[in-house]
């Protein structure tokens, strides 16, 4: 089984509007530029956030520390989501160490003093929130998918945050549309606001500016990321582009259907009208869209009898969904760009069906985009990560919860430019010790180190110290060196084996010591070097 990424493949076909049709304004054509005028754009300009500069991380301020070393302690290669998908990488946090250099002064490692202040870089990339919507609007007036759809509706079918960095490579995020979340601007008097099912958020105003502004702030109040630009794309958009390329071929082992409503065995009444025999079928855009969107899919048994196909929720359907667009994207994307007319269909159906932020220039951002295209290398460039969620039934019953474990937090670091093995704050465990140990834990703490207070003296170690110690593993050089930084003074070290990676215990001795928000250059002696 291939294991590129669909969602790699969604940048080229849903965010066609933006890549091909870029490289196909290059041309200068007057067809072009009357097509891309087409294109609506909506003011979110005050609504999106600038990309804020990029984090500091331990390898910024560790003297001698080029890149992160921990491995993932979630056991997944880095960049990976449970189905395997995707290529490794350290997210943005490659290039962080250069930005502090530039940003402090530095020419490099050997231009490293211990003390020398360390700034957050310039951003190393922007997020784009793309939603799919489920408007009805197009299809014919006896087609299945118009069940329990309004031509008004404008719910948001797919959510999904894609960041482009500056070196050509993304990192890709679907947030479940069942996800419970508090909708921006429905506070009460008491200052509490709706939950809901984060999907509703873009079906309580009248405008696309105004969906998309609630959105927009529901998803960057309650994941605690920042978004820089909005597209939106609808259902036609999807069934005209397989049309486009001229249908995508699958393969079914056994008859399919979507369940039939009323118990009826007529496919044309059934949920969203898909039925297909066993064997290889090209699907036409109004079939693929039936299968995609299919809520209960049914297999026909050798006996003729019809039973439940997988599991009937949301999350199984974005798994059909990933699966045909790997299908989709590995038949039709190596020669569409060789395709003008294929190009120009595809132009044209962006002008039809995509609105995008103000933020975002249609011609030269679609060019920019579009000079990425051919060096796309699916496997290394393309990450896609994905929110562990667990089921829900209060406040919002039938909908889901982000589950509490650092999982979900390390995919959200990605989108926030912090690679998923770059060692920050909230991924380090502080035992302070020693006098003032309360008080340095609170601050600590504040800075987002989860510090703890502890005993007098540390566990495990025969003699106390005299004066203020950082106590790491041989492998927690990193994690020490950050701690380091925000102290003054900066603390001898010590080597500890009881603990590991990003456990450090932090000794203060007699002398004051203050704690900086600021970061400085510290210079943490190798495993070989430690002293026990």
């Amino acid at each position: 089984m291939s294991h590129r990424s669909w969602r790699a493949r969604l940048i080229l076909i849903s965010l066609a509007a933006l890549t091909l049709l870029g490289a196909v304004a290059t041309a200068g054509s007057a067809f072009v530029l009357l097509q891309l005028g087409r294109i609506e754009r909506h003011p979110l300009a005050d609504v999106l956030t600038s990309a804020p500069q990029q984090p500091v991380t331990a390898a910024d301020v560790v003297i001698g520390q080029t890149s992160t070393a921990l491995g993932n302690p979630d056991g997944e290669p880095p960049g990976h989501t449970a189905e395997g998908g995707g290529g490794g990488t350290t997210g943005d946090g490659d290039g962080a160490a250069d930005e502090a250099d530039a940003a402090s002064g530095s020419a490099g490692t050997d231009n490293q003093s211990p003390g020398q202040p360390v700034l957050p870089g310039s951003p190393t990339g922007e997020n784009y929130l793309l939603v799919g919507i489920d408007s009805t609007l197009g299809l014919p007036a006896d087609d299945p998918l118009r069940a329990g759809h309004s031509d008004f509706s404008r719910l948001a079918d797919v959510i999904m945050v894609i960041r482009l960095r500056n070196d050509g490579t993304a990192a890709m995020m679907s947030i479940p549309r069942d996800l419970a979340a508090e909708i921006a601007s429905t506070s009460d008097i008491a200052g509490i606001g709706q939950i809901a099912k984060i999907n509703s958020a873009y079906n309580r105003d009248r405008t696309t500016a105004g969906r998309a502004a609630r959105m927009i702030d529901t998803v960057e109040e309650n994941l605690e990321i920042t978004l820089q630009h909005f597209i939106e794309v609808d259902f036609q958009a999807f069934l005209r582009l397989v049309d486009a390329v001229g249908g995508v071929q699958m393969t079914f082992s056994q008859p399919l259907r979507d369940q039939p409503n009323g118990g009826t065995s007529s496919p044309t009444e059934s949920r969203s009208g898909f039925v297909t025999k066993a064997g290889t079928h090209v699907l036409d855009g109004r079939q693929a869209l039936a299968y995609v969107r299919s809520r209960h899919l049914e297999e026909q048994s050798p006996d003729g009898t019809w039973q439940r196909h997988g599991i009937w929720n949301d999350l199984a359907r974005n798994d059909r969904q990933r699966e045909f667009m790997r299908i989709a994207a590995e038949q039709v994307a190596p020669g569409l760009l060789a395709s003008p007319i294929k190009l120009l269909s595809i132009l044209d159906i962006a002008a039809d069906h995509l609105s995008t932020s103000d933020t975002l220039s249609i011609v030269n951002d679609g060019r920019r985009l579009a000079s990425r295209f051919p060096g796309i290398d699916f496997d290394a460039d393309i990450e896609e990560y994905e929110l562990r969620v667990q089921d829900l039934h209060d406040p919002v019953r039938w909908s889901l919860g982000l589950t509490p474990d650092p999982h979900n937090q390390r995919v959200l670091d990605v989108f926030r430019g912090i690679g998923w093995d770059d060692i920050v704050e909230s991924r380090v465990t502080v035992h302070v010790t020693g006098t003032a140990r309360h008080r340095l834990a609170a601050e600590l703490s504040e800075l987002g180190f989860d510090a703890e207070a502890a005993g007098a003296i540390p566990e495990g170690v025969g003699r106390p110290p005299v004066g203020t110690v950082v106590y790491l593993s041989s492998e927690g050089r990193l994690a020490a060196g950050l701690l380091a930084s925000h102290l003054v003074p900066v603390p001898d070290f010590a080597g500890h084996d009881d603990l590991d990676a990003t456990t450090v215990i932090l000794h203060a001795g007699e002398r004051p010591l203050r704690v900086d928000a600021g970061y400085r250059r510290v210079d943490v002696p190798t495993a070989e070097q430690l002293v026990p």
